[in-house]
């Protein structure tokens, strides 16, 4: 049998704010507020060419790089159509969806002034980022051969 003292402490704890976490959400805020306001009005702005498109693996490499399409699925969303969204980008509704999801975070904690304190174990940290890469690779792949190149 375990002793108390040989409980382990919990890997999610809800707190108060911290400076730290008002500027994350802050940060949160100021980043993807604008990144929906562009993918919203992009099918608007991409004709006028007011849109950055390419990056380096186009414009070097001749093939999409792993996080191209990402700025079409969003506006592809922002429209209702998840089956083009998927074509472009397979994880893009994912993200949209999260995007939703660090925006309501980041009201929590400036208007709740509350915070998710995570404390992952290393092998959990290890863990996630090898399935986040594997998801990039595969999405990357799925992209690759959707687009024939």
């Amino acid at each position: 049998m375990r002793s108390t003292t040989d409980r382990r402490a919990p890997l999610l704890v809800i707190a108060r704010a911290s400076p730290g976490d008002r500027v994350l959400a802050w940060t949160l805020l100021g980043i993807a507020l604008p990144w929906l306001g562009y993918t919203r009005l992009y099918f608007y702005l991409q004709p006028r060419h007011l849109t950055f498109d390419g990056g380096f693996f186009m414009n070097v490499l001749n093939k999409p790089d792993p996080f191209c399409g990402g700025t079409r699925t969003f506006a592809w969303m922002w429209h209702g159509d998840i089956g083009r969204a998927l074509a472009v980008y397979p994880l893009g509704p994912l993200l949209f969806v999260g995007t939703f999801a660090a925006i309501a975070y980041a009201g929590v904690i400036l208007i709740g002034g509350r915070a998710l304190n995570a404390y992952p174990t290393p092998g959990m940290i290890r863990r996630l980022v090898l399935i986040g890469f594997v998801a990039l690779g595969f999405n990357w792949i799925a992209k690759l051969a959707w687009l024939g190149m």
